[in-house]
């Protein structure tokens, strides 16, 4: 690339990077269930090209593959597609990327702009660890996905019609003076003897997350909204609910009410009863909050009597028994029989105080610990952050989706989708 483009030079950004404990109280199935139950089958996908890149990682796989080569895996590929997809895009303001970019960190520390060749861009040094491609993973699959390629492994897919036809639209985009497609582009780069010099504005414009074509959103939608099953049917009614306005209307106060006026009450009811699920996950993370801030000046523990006489504690534990009774009462109503849930916030109502902090420190990994008699620093032990400041997440796919703490439960994915997939919704 030339070093005259203006949008190359700024600052790098701090090497200083977050962290964030994992705790899912033992209730991750529980969280996924409810994901898929809200919004059938999408995964973490909240933009098209999310599954352009790997589609057409999977073709570009097979096409190497078939002239006897010694191709790299479809993972490989797609790290490789997406970083530089993402990498372009990023210097076209690094001090206002697209919310879509992952590897923001490492493109920042190539400060001389040298990391450009597939060998390089599909490590993750050079990018991320986790990637779109792991988000997009279970959304391209026919078995429980919208149906692009068929297999249970990434690596191991084969394109489904339809796959090959988004790839297609993707690969057959046009990059340069002489309009050579993007796949025979990729297809050199990818064996190590392209230039990336003289190609940046052609390149952002069809490897970019930001700018999928006509073609490949009407084969998205298609996919999402237009096939004969349950779950299209369900993610219709929802999308009409959600709407494609810039902003994410209010779910209880909006979309519940247009699921019902729409004639929709049973799956209305759904997205209560899995709203009260994700607010006895916070109010459960209120309480862990609680304890770790309680025994944090304890270098040895407190006693969990002196524990359960904590105002603040008690405060904590009071919200996570009305929260928990709350969510039997929506799941009640919604039909809805997901067995660990159930059994965690009957646990939880009928325990006192006492109870309430055995119960916790057991799911609280390996945070907090339990030893004659006394709550005591985990191996993993710090001050947890309350529910509102759970976005504590590493740069990877799941710190820039919309659905950032999974509270909506990929209602904001499906919004996002929506709108990229509408023209009315292209930036």
């Amino acid at each position: 690339m030339s070093d005259t483009a203006t949008y190359w030079f700024s600052p790098a950004p701090s090497e200083v990077t977050s962290s964030r404990i994992s705790l899912d109280f033992d209730l991750r199935a529980a969280d996924l269930f409810f994901r898929e139950l809200v919004v059938p089958e999408l995964g973490r996908i909240w933009f098209a090209r999310q599954l352009s890149w790997p589609l057409a990682a999977l073709a570009l796989h097979e096409e190497l593959a078939s002239h006897g080569s010694n191709a790299p895996k479809p993972t490989a590929i797609c790290h490789g597609i997406e970083a530089l997809g993402c990498k372009l895009e990023y210097l076209v303001d690094p001090q206002d990327p697209s919310p879509r970019i992952l590897g923001r960190r490492a493109f920042g520390r190539d400060a001389k702009r040298e990391v450009w060749s597939f060998h390089r861009l599909r490590q993750a040094a050079n990018y991320v660890r986790n990637t779109h491609r792991q988000a997009a993973t279970r959304a391209v699959r026919v078995d429980g996905g919208l149906g692009f390629a068929r297999g249970s492994r990434f690596d191991l897919l084969e394109l489904e019609p339809v796959g090959r036809a988004l790839a297609n639209a993707f690969l057959d985009q046009r990059v340069g003076k002489g309009g050579t497609s993007l796949r025979k582009w990729l297809l050199g780069w990818l064996e190590g003897d392209r230039e990336i010099s003289g190609w940046p504005k052609t390149l952002l414009q069809a490897l970019s997350p930001e700018h999928a074509t006509d073609e490949e959103r009407a084969l998205v939608r298609s996919r999402l909204l237009g096939t004969s099953t349950p779950a299209s049917e369900k993610r219709q009614w929802l999308a009409r609910a959600v709407g494609h306005a810039a902003d994410m209307p209010e779910i209880e106060g909006a979309v519940v009410v247009r699921l019902r006026e729409d004639g929709h009450r049973d799956q209305a009811n759904q997205v209560i009863a899995a709203r009260a699920f994700g607010a006895v996950l916070d109010r459960t993370r209120d309480a862990v909050a609680s304890l770790t801030r309680a025994i944090e000046p304890g270098r040895g523990g407190v006693k969990l009597a002196t524990l359960a006489t904590d105002s603040g504690l008690k405060r904590s534990f009071k919200d996570l028994r009305s929260a928990a009774k709350s969510y039997l009462e929506k799941a009640n109503t919604a039909k809805v029989s997901e067995p660990t849930s159930r059994a965690f916030a009957d646990a939880v109502t009928a325990a006192d105080d006492s109870e309430a902090i055995r119960l916790l420190v057991s799911r609280a990994g390996e945070v907090l610990g339990l030893a004659d008699g006394s709550v005591v620093r985990g191996p993993l032990f710090r001050v947890v952050d309350a529910a509102d400041g759970a976005d504590d997440l590493e740069d990877g796919a799941a710190s820039i989706e919309p659905d950032r703490t999974g509270r909506t439960f990929r209602i904001a994915n499906l919004h996002s989708l929506l709108r990229d997939v509408d023209q009315r919704g292209a930036r």
